[in-house]
């Protein structure tokens, strides 16, 4: 296949610059709810100064049967660079076709499973497989590649590792991949590689990309101990020059959050271990090696919803992300904000190169104190930056500190003037001299910037400090102009020699320093997380473009401000956003404005004593009364017929394959039951082994079905027992696999045909990482034996309804499992209960009585919401655990599977329902399943709606649901 070379409108280093990229990763097909919420996080992205989002494409998902490619609904490429476009945030496609990402097989679909052919080489069979998908790929992408649209870049294949004598085939498989991106019309943006930790690889030689990336995650992934964290890699620019120094330094992934496993400890620990600290210290540790391209993975996580997890994370992919679950803004965001707008509004520092870095003894150092640890980048323009830490994320106290700094004057020590400066533990600052803003120079100063714009024919100057701290600021270009001092009392200002003007004291609320045609806007650093520097549309800038050049106006106080514009000859400014309670608004806008509006509505705004527009924007949100799940109307049945006397399984497939071209082989028995091998790919299985007589003691089982997986077995009607497994962290590596011997009683046998049922919960396919088709791991029965004499005659096997010929397109190959309830399409819209069970006081039948032996149970009810237009409300379904009994839910609301509780193991107890999967104004249909597998049965102690958030916002209100085909549609 002939190779395309790459066609840039410049040479790919200016390319970079020219787009600044701060990115966030987010994965449009873990929020099915499509363009509306996908809108709202793009805009919340663009709001804390995101410029571009990098999303991987899940083939898994497009492709559930092989041959019938599905782009439809949350799986459209194209919806999402619509969005991207429309919203003004750029785009990098990361497709695969492996992408790891925590999924089911990595990315890959379930069928994969059965080729023969070795993944992710260039063996024949794997590459037929993968081809079409990858050229729809190219073809959505085509006529969206910057400038003419938001795609940036194309990552070929995620983590990969190039050929070796032991692994051959893996290079060229990169470079077919690479080849047919560019034959289907991906020719104009870079192709890039996310290399596992900067190693060079495809750096150069056969499959190189034509911009090399890397990742880390350096906090590692154990969210039990929060705390304790790695010190910081002070030599990312050392593998730089080894590797790329003739590049931009990207990191296609770098660690915005943590992924939790069964039985972990929940997603706010994984915060803690990257919280807005973490953010500070470490992304700005990658500012000083001068990368200049970030992603950050993830910044806005969404929901494992159906069977879309791997066996080490659970229904959650919340990964204490900037961007929560339920789509809250976290702390952490708010840091990221401030940094990604300071970078936006100091161009310089993308082309600022390092002259010095180190500490007292050991490099370069800046300042005598010896637990200061200093960068210093120098930009042609004179402008120096000094990303100053502590030697160690191990000092959790503050230090004072005073730092060398370049200045037209040569070298000065700072502060000059008095007290000195403050460094908290785990805290890391970007200092600044000879900074330009507008007319204006910042010689120096002692707090970090936020921003600047020139607004009207003022220069304003955003710093901030954390409360308590002394900054000093000198600003030069003010001439004889006395500064004047309005807000807040702790700062003070005064003349110095040479047209400068000096600024000192300890930030605490708002004060403003006017200085002729300057105004320094001074803040606390908890302040400063309010503030938001938008952008407004211009015919001069497209909307990707964030420079200080383009005009915008500064927002104080609200929780979220998406976008503003002017209107009406620029007399009015428009603003939307979200707002959590009352707060004050100021607003900083060009004087021709005369009025604001807020969400549509006028806000009374007055000339402020800091010179800003000001008004109070009002929240008149209660929190929403939701319906009582104990006293809602539930219905139930079994959902184990299969182990009834009778049970008619002959439609069932039949497992009688003697062999498996898989490297993982069965340990005993004739037939291969692998539940892949026939077609099931995700969800509960359900296997049964016929055989004659009572002449049979028992059976040995070896059940596979990933961490923390379980299974239930019985012979005939009678129960024999379950086994577990356990995640990744514990003992020996964690169980995926168990090896259990069941005995029979002979008055539980017949004389002619008896029935072994094995019931599992598999927790999905194992990715691909090494390239060693772990993928293929076996789920269900890796083997068998039976004692006493004899053997199974026939083994019946089923999985979810249709198996790869799924009847749910919509929804896709990967939300139904093989549950009897499942099955009969008990979860869908429209379904009726009329042979199921009701409730009654004297006979309850609900999943707060539940059952009283082993056995799977399925209850369903149904409730109304009305959730007010304009508004942000999550709703959630929270359970209380009881982790002394083990039993297992699946969770269906309106058809879709939104969550897997396991009451063992956890963590997770609340389980988000997004706007759109959920009905927010009207009727909702709610199936959960109860599958005790202690032989005493199991309750829910409790179980109900919950608001985990009341915002009042201008994001688009989805009423009703999305395509969400029912009963009559699917089973009818």
């Amino acid at each position: 296949m002939e190779y395309f070379p790459i066609q840039f409108p410049q040479d790919l280093q200016a390319s970079i610059m020219e787009i600044r990229p701060q990115l966030g990763e987010v994965h449009p097909w873990r929020i099915p709810s499509g363009r509306a919420v996908w809108r709202d996080v793009f805009q919340k992205m663009k709001a804390a100064g995101f410029n571009s989002v990098s999303v991987y494409h899940h083939w898994g998902v497009s492709e559930g049967k092989q041959g019938e490619l599905d782009f439809n609904d949350f799986r459209s490429h194209t919806d999402v660079y619509e969005v991207a476009t429309e919203v003004g945030i750029l785009v990098v496609a990361r497709p695969g076709p492996y992408i790891n990402a925590e999924t089911t097989a990595g990315g890959f679909p379930g069928w994969l499973t059965n080729n023969p052919a070795k993944a992710r080489t260039n063996q024949t069979g794997f590459t037929e497989a993968w081809t079409p998908y990858i050229e729809s790929v190219a073809q959505f992408v085509e006529p969206f590649q910057y400038p003419d649209g938001p795609v940036i870049a194309v990552q070929s294949e995620n983590e990969f590792f190039q050929s070796s004598a032991s692994n051959p085939g893996r290079s060229e498989s990169m470079q077919e991949i690479e080849d047919t991106l560019r034959a289907n019309g991906v020719t104009k943006v870079p192709l890039t590689h996310n290399d596992a930790q900067p190693n060079g690889r495809f750096a150069q030689g056969l499959g190189a990309v034509d911009l090399y990336m890397w990742d880390a995650y350096p906090q590692g992934f154990l969210c039990s101990n929060p705390t304790s964290w790695p010190e910081v890699n002070a030599n990312l620019d050392t593998a730089h020059q080894a590797f790329v120094p003739d590049q931009p330094w990207a990191s296609g992934e770098f660690q915005g959050g943590s992924f939790d496993p069964w039985g972990g400890s929940g997603y706010d620990q994984c915060f803690l271990l990257t919280n807005e600290q973490f953010a500070s210290v470490q992304y700005k540790n990658n500012y000083a090696a001068q990368t200049t391209y970030l992603n950050l993975y993830m910044t806005y996580g969404g929901t494992n919803w159906g069977n879309l997890a791997e066996p080490t994370v659970y229904t959650s992919y919340d990964y204490g992300a900037p961007i929560r679950e339920d789509r809250t803004l976290s702390p952490k965001y708010s840091e990221i904000k401030l940094q990604a707008t300071f970078l936006h509004a100091s161009p310089d520092f993308l082309v600022a190169t390092r002259f010095g870095n180190g500490t007292v003894g050991s490099g370069t150092a800046f300042s005598d104190n010896t637990r200061i640890y200093t960068t210093a980048l120098s930009a042609p323009s004179g402008t120096h930056f000094y990303v100053i830490r502590q030697t160690s994320v191990r000092l959790l106290d503050s230090t004072q500190f005073t730092i060398r700094v370049n200045t037209t004057e040569g070298e000065v020590t700072i502060p000059q003037f008095g007290d000195t400066a403050t460094l908290d533990g785990r805290e890391s600052q970007v200092l600044v001299s000879e900074y330009t803003f507008g007319s204006h120079k910042l010689k120096y100063s002692t707090a970090e910037v936020f921003t600047w714009a020139t607004i009207g024919d003022v220069d304003y100057l955003v710093l901030y400090a954390n409360e308590g701290h002394s900054i000093e600021t000198v600003i030069s270009g003010v001439g004889n102009s006395a500064p004047i001092i309005s807000g807040s009392s702790s700062i003070t200002a005064r003349s110095g020699s040479n047209g400068t003007a000096i600024i000192t004291g300890s930030p605490s609320g708002i004060s403003t320093v006017t200085i002729g045609r300057a105004t320094v806007i001074v803040a606390d650093k908890h302040t400063a997380l309010s503030f938001w520097n938008v952008h407004l549309p211009t015919p001069n800038a497209t909307l990707y473009d964030r420079a200080p050049d383009v005009p915008s106006v500064l927002v104080i106080g609200p929780y979220l401000v998406r976008n503003a514009t002017l209107e009406n000859s620029n007399s009015r400014l428009v603003l939307h956003g979200d707002l959590n309670g009352t707060t004050t608004m100021d607003v900083v806008a060009p004087p021709s404005v005369k009025t604001v509006t807020w969400n549509g509505n006028q806000v009374d705004v007055q000339k402020s004593n800091i010179g800003t527009l000001r008004g109070s924007l009002r929240f008149t949100l209660n929190e929403p009364t939701l319906p009582n799940l104990k006293e809602a109307t539930w219905f139930c049945t079994d959902s184990l017929p299969e182990i009834k006397d009778g049970f008619d399984d002959s439609d069932w497939v039949t497992a009688n394959k003697t062999t498996t071209v898989r490297p993982y082989q069965p340990f005993g028995g004739k037939f291969v039951l692998y539940s892949d091998e026939y077609g099931f790919h995700q969800g509960n299985t359900i296997t049964r082994g016929h055989f004659t007589g009572k002449n049979v003691t028992g059976v040995r089982l070896s059940v596979q079905g990933g961490f923390n997986f379980g299974y239930s077995a019985w012979i005939n009607s009678k129960f024999l027992g379950s086994s577990q497994g356990t995640n990744q962290y514990s003992a020996g590596g964690g169980i995926d696999l168990t090896n259990s011997t069941w005995t029979f009683d002979s008055a539980d046998l017949n004389d002619g045909d008896n029935v072994l049922t094995v019931v599992v919960d598999p927790t999905g396919l194992e990715e691909d990482y090494d390239g060693d088709d772990t993928h293929k791991t076996p789920r269900g029965i890796r083997g068998y034996e039976l004692f006493g004499g004899g053997d199974f005659t026939v083994w019946k096997l089923q999985g979810n309804l249709g198996g790869e010929d799924y009847p749910d397109k919509v929804r896709g190959p990967l939300n139904e499992g093989g549950l009897f309830v499942e099955r009969q399409g008990a979860h869908l819209p429209g379904f009726s209960t009329n042979s199921w069970t009701r409730s009654t006081t004297s006979a309850p039948c609900t999943p707060y009585t539940g059952l009283t032996s082993a056995g799977i149970k399925a209850y369903r009810t149904t409730f109304s919401l009305d959730i007010p237009a304009g508004s942000d409300i999550p709703i959630a379904l929270q359970f209380e655990r009881t982790p002394t009994s083990s039993y297992r839910t699946v969770i269906y609301i309106n058809g879709w599977q939104f969550g897997r509780f396991n009451s063992r193991d956890g963590p997770q107890t609340v389980f988000p329902l997004p706007e759109g999967i959920l009905n927010h104004q009207g009727s909702n249909e709610l199936l959960i399943t109860v599958w005790s597998l202690d032989g005493g049965g199991a309750k829910v102690a409790d179980l109900g709606l919950v608001a985990t958030a009341v915002v009042s916002s201008s994001k688009e209100f989805i009423r009703g649901l999305v395509r969400s085909p029912s009963f009559s549609e699917l089973r009818g």
